[in-house]
């Protein structure tokens, strides 16, 4: 680290600062890429959940979870995947179809048919479908030939660290355990950041010609309002609140499952979803919904996640806190719901049930093209660009497959900036698996 000054850093090693380092890199230019946590080795392990996994309020009762790790968020999500669409497109201002495409070549999504599916998820999709609540299989974000015999396995979800590694081979600095603390910003514009490196002695300082946050919703918006821009968070923001059912049916034999890959759209902007997953993950939600007692009833438990597309609304106060109450009618949308669950696990013959607590999912609508950034994702201060889950517009995607678009797009942008001769090198839209 005795050189700092760098072409681009990016701050955040999720799917979008992962996507931009390692596009960057292959193109010649010289990145800096900083990442809050460690670079441990990722597992399903409730100690190693425990060890990456932070929680952080988002609305009244509800806290979404982030990961500290190399690989951001994808160290732990659920592999689910529902593309953005035209809509969605149109809710961001930016036509992204040609980086889907190459999403779709560089990603490995992958339909599932039934014989992938676990005995408890199969109960429940059955369960749904005989009162009238059609379950459908999303796509997910797995590589198929990992999972041997058709069951789940961990190491089949990509994962943005397999993105990190190749940026690091192709000539891109990594510091892990560096947390950014501001922009600094000269002459009113972006030169560098400053950071308190822990196994580099403290404060420093690393100088870029630009400087992209990719540090997701619970870092971006401190870092934006330090920096001068005032108005982060002006529209609000989603965040997708959500809870569970739970029951048990006796005798059932169920396994890891990965968790949501069937769901049914009841048209009101709610959604239920099989809520099968993998025992580590199962002691977690035990645990932390104050069930002791159930921790080792894994293979017998069937489960209904209710979530709701919720309206923009909140604040982000100035220390990038959020806050927010939902409405009440999105809470009728939700007791609805969880009537409906109910009477799912019990036709599917579930007894002892129990609703856990909420959960939210990470913000989004943060951030707006033609409010806060340009369609080149460069913020009012020039030479500062973001480009994560900040900005996402739409409540109904997940949102790995646009951030990994619009990181190709702006890596795109980048590299014609700095060095117009090689930006066109490397394409890249050539097939990544898991």
């Amino acid at each position: 680290m005795d050189n700092n000054e760098f072409d681009v850093i990016i701050v955040g090693t999720g799917a979008s600062g992962a996507t931009l380092a390692r596009d960057l890199s292959r193109r010649g230019v010289k990145v800096l890429l900083l990442e809050r946590g460690a670079q441990r080795p990722l597992s399903e392990k409730l100690s190693a959940i425990a060890a990456i996994a932070r929680e952080f309020p988002v609305a009244a009762g509800m806290k979404a979870t982030t990961a500290y790790t190399v690989g951001g968020a994808t160290s732990i999500y659920f592999g689910v995947c529902k593309l953005p669409t035209a809509e969605t497109f149109d809710k961001l201002g930016i036509d992204l179809t040609r980086e889907l495409d190459e999403a779709r070549r560089r990603l490995p999504i992958a339909e599932v048919s039934d014989d992938f599916l676990p005995p408890q998820s199969l109960v429940v999709r059955d369960s749904a479908r005989a009162l009238g609540y059609p379950m459908k299989t999303h796509p997910m974000l797995i590589d198929p030939s990992q999972c041997p015999q058709g069951r789940y396995a961990y190491e089949a979800k990509w994962k943005a660290a397999t993105f990190v590694d190749e940026a690091v081979a192709g000539g891109a600095m990594l510091a892990t355990r560096a947390r950014v603390a501001r922009v600094i910003v000269e002459d009113g514009r972006a030169v560098g950041v400053e950071y308190f490196h822990k196994q580099g002695g403290g404060m420093r300082k690393a100088y870029g010609k630009k400087i992209v946050l990719c540090a997701g919703s619970p870092a971006t918006p401190k870092l934006l309002i330090d920096a001068g821009i005032d108005d982060v968070g002006s529209r609000g923001f989603f965040c997708k609140p959500a809870f569970m059912v739970f029951g048990s049916v006796p005798g059932l034999a169920g396994r890891d499952a990965f968790l949501g890959m069937t769901e049914c759209d009841l048209g009101n902007g709610v959604t239920l979803g099989d809520g099968a997953m993998t025992a580590s993950l199962f002691k977690l939600f035990m645990l932390s919904n104050l069930k002791p007692t159930r921790l080792f009833a894994h293979a017998s438990t069937v489960s209904v996640a209710v979530a709701l597309n919720d309206t923009l609304g909140g604040r982000i106060d100035a220390n990038g806190n959020y806050s927010k109450r939902l409405l009440p009618a999105e809470l009728d949308k939700l007791a609805a719901a969880e009537g409906i669950a109910r009477k799912i696990l019990e036709y599917a013959g579930a007894r002892r049930l129990f609703r856990s607590k909420y959960v939210a999912g990470t913000p989004g609508g943060v951030l707006w093209i033609g409010e806060h950034l340009d369609r080149d994702l460069q913020t009012r201060i020039p030479n500062l660009y973001v480009c994560d889950q900040s900005l996402v517009p739409d409540v109904t995607i997940t949102p790995l497959v646009l951030l990994v678009c619009l990181a190709g797009r702006l890596a795109n942008h980048l590299a014609d900036a700095l060095q117009p001769r090689v930006a066109a090198a490397v394409a890249p839209s050539d097939t990544v698996t898991a």
